[in-house]
Parts: structure tokens; sequence; C-alpha cells
């Protein structure tokens, strides 16, 4: 593991990825010393799970290794994720020789200039601005993610970098709908890397400044899990008085989010009658309308 921000891109990975195929972190090459970031194979009964994805989801479309680099790589580094990358190759080959040549992919928050002359790579066709494939023979590519627009679709993949990339994806990642599968995705890991670096103290100043830009994550991790369980709460108690409660009204209810109406709701719920709450769950869910 390099730092605390290539375990985050990891962990990203991981969470992105693990309902649509097989996810293995620091998986390791047979036959090499190595350990590839992550590699992936697509199950393609859940390919329809891949497009919530974004950027990170096409990445995915088949057999692949990432490895994702919170700076810039040098040409010495992605001369070895190549090697591994061949390594992984020759061992899926050796198992099944049907089985699709994998694919690599290389994140690099910056722009290596090296590594793209090196590799001879020139823009791929079709896909967004930082995106580079090499020599076909090789089935390896780069995302420069400092190039990349910053747009929804890109906020995954942006997640998994580092500096300012990463500064501005989490700024992106605060205004997404509570409900946005992006949400549900790179919350868990950038709680996890905060808490790592709140353990042991911030080794860097991006580290304590990424600290800093997700205390509000924290706040609001925290009130969903009081909004959720007062969610459980309300309905539970209005069946234990009243029986099952009506399907609209159980979706309004879990519909909202505003943590006071819910406690207002909770104590009608056990003080009320079941018209009182009904009528003041529908007029509240026609405001929101």
């Amino acid at each position: 593991m390099r730092n605390r921000f290539d375990r985050l891109a990891k962990d990203v990975a991981q969470e992105g990825l693990t309902t649509t195929g097989k996810v293995v972190t620091d998986a390791e090459v047979a036959g090499e010393a190595q350990r590839a970031d992550v590699w992936y194979e697509p199950d393609p009964a859940r390919a329809s799970g891949r497009e919530r994805l974004g950027l990170l989801g096409r990445l995915a479309e088949t057999a692949c290794t990432i490895e994702a680099y919170s700076d810039t790589p040098s040409a010495e580094e992605a001369r070895a994720c190549v090697e591994k990358h061949l390594a992984v190759w020759r061992g899926r080959a050796a198992r099944d020789r049907t089985a699709d040549a994998p694919f690599l992919w290389m994140l690099s928050t910056g722009r290596p200039a090296a590594v793209l002359d090196g590799l001879c790579t020139r823009r791929m066709a079709g896909w967004p601005a930082g995106v580079y494939e090499g020599p076909g023979l090789l089935r390896t590519a780069l995302v420069v993610l400092g190039e990349l627009p910053r747009e929804r679709s890109t906020l995954l993949i942006r997640l998994m970098g580092g500096g300012r990339v990463l500064r501005e994806a989490i700024e992106d990642f605060r205004r997404l709908p509570q409900d946005a599968p992006e949400r549900a995705i790179g919350l868990g890991p950038l709680l996890r890397f905060r808490a790592a670096v709140a353990e042991v103290g911030p080794a860097t100043p991006e580290e304590e400044e990424i600290v800093m830009t997700t205390q509000e994550l924290v706040e609001q991790f925290i009130e969903q899990g009081r909004t959720q369980g007062m969610v459980r709460a309300t309905i539970t108690l209005y069946e234990a008085r009243f029986g099952p409660m009506p399907s609209t009204l159980r979706s309004a209810v879990e519909a909202m989010r505003d943590l006071p109406t819910l406690e207002r709701w909770h104590l009608l719920a056990g003080t009320g009658t079941r018209e009182e709450v009904h009528d003041a769950v529908t007029a509240a869910a026609g405001r929101s309308s």
C-alpha cells in the first residue's frame, strides 16, 4: 500500500464494483512477488448495475486490473504496473484459454508526461477528456484524473485520486441527493479513511485538510442514522396500536428526511388517533409534492 489515499481508492473501487462482479483488492499476481491494487471480473448477469457507476462502470466492462495513484506515477512505477498486468494475463490464459484478455487501467491524479510518452498513448475515442489508450497489443490505458470533466459521471473515479482532484470530488459528493447511488458507494470508504487518519493523527497537511472537509459527512451520517431510526420507530409504534400501516402512509413516512417532523409523527403515533396520524402525514406529503 503506497499511502492511505491509495487505500481509499481501493475501497471506492471495491464498494462500487462488488455488486456487479468479483472484486479482489491487493490481489496476488501468480508467479510474482507482487500484488495488484484491484482485480475485477464482471458478472454478465449484472451488467445493468454498472450503468449507475458512471465512468467507473465503463472501465469495468471487461476483466481488468485497476492501479490507482493519488499522486503521479513515475515511468518505473508504470513499467511495474504493465509487468504485473502481463503476468495476470499469462496466468489467466493458462487457466482458461478461452477467457477474454484482461485490461489494465492506471489512474493518475497528475499528468505523467513520461508515462504517456513512453506508452505512446493517444486520446481514447468516445471517452471523456483525460482517458488515454496505449498500444492495442498491451491492452493498457491511463486515466489522468485531473483532466476528467468535473461532472457526476466521473465522481467515483475522482474520489480515487488525491490533492485538488479529491477535494473537489468530496465537494461534489457532499452536494449529492441523499438517495444518490454514488453516496451509498462512497460514504463508507470516506468515513473509514477519515477514521484511520484521525486515529493516529494526520501525517500530512493534505490528510489534515481531508479530515476537515469530511466533517460535514460525519454529521450527515449521524443525522441520517437518527432519521432512519425514527422512521422505524414511528412505523413500529403505529402498527403496535393500529395494525399494519397502509402502504401509502408507510411510503410517506419512509420518504421523510426532516427529523423534527418525524419526531412529531412519532409522538402522534403514540398518543393520537389513527385518523390524526393519517391526516398529519398526508398533509405533509401533499406540501412536499
